[in-house]
């Protein structure tokens, strides 16, 4: 099916839409969190950063996306069009931010296709650590390591903001400087550039603060 998802901005996010967005036209992106089959309806929870929405595919609605959805897998990344609509009471997820609503698609676009994760892309697993590492842009799509990072996110950005308006500047000091022998053990770096050479964690940060302060910076914060 002839589609131009790839090339439109989508209109929400997946944890965006409520009731009173039902007969709304959307775009929406992202990843397929599960699919179900019912009685000739295809069901998928497409997730993204924010949440996860429902998403219906009728052969009513639109025959070809119906027939492609049948192809579709857990973390293939999609785009799909279609209209918002109400569940209905019975069917209402209370457990969703967007359970009253799902989407009835009328276009689909598979933007890449997935072979089985090695682990489910889910909060409550008991998978060994060395292998979630190995892939460890799977583990990152996990809602509750996802979260983590959107905090730390807002509390670097608040702790900006008030430093800012307590008129810090915020500057940066080397992680890595000239190897010096001795003193405690640190990191060596190899050199790419000078062969023989190498970089070193700085054992005495303090240094380079002091030399802010003595610059004139009076007022400075990194945050690292």
């Amino acid at each position: 099916m002839a589609s131009l998802l790839s090339e439109r901005k989508k209109t929400h996010s997946l944890g965006e839409l409520r009731g009173a967005d039902v007969g709304k036209k959307v775009v929406l992106m992202g990843w397929v969190w599960s699919r179900r089959d019912h009685g000739g309806c295809v069901f998928i929870d497409l997730r993204d950063r924010d949440g996860v929405t429902q998403v219906v595919f009728r052969p009513d609605y639109n025959a070809d996306a119906h027939a492609l959805a049948g192809e579709l897998r857990n973390e293939f990344c999609i785009g799909i069009e279609g209209e918002v609509a109400y569940r209905g009471e019975k069917n209402v997820n209370p457990k969703l931010p967007t359970g009253e609503i799902e989407v009835n698609a009328t276009r689909l676009e598979i933007f890449s296709r997935s072979d089985t994760p090695p682990f489910p892309i889910e909060d409550q697993i008991d998978t060994n650590e060395t292998l979630r590492l190995k892939h460890r842009y799977l583990d990152l799509r996990r809602p509750a390591l996802q979260k983590n990072f959107l905090i730390r996110s807002k509390i670097y950005q608040v702790t900006r903001s008030y430093l800012y308006g307590e008129k810090f500047t915020e500057l940066e000091t080397p992680m890595l400087v000239k190897y010096t022998p001795g003193g405690a053990r640190n990191f060596l770096v190899p050199s790419r550039l000078n062969p023989g050479s190498f970089y070193a964690l700085a054992e005495s940060p303090q240094i380079f603060k002091q030399l802010f302060m003595v610059s004139g910076f009076e007022r400075y914060f990194q945050i690292v």
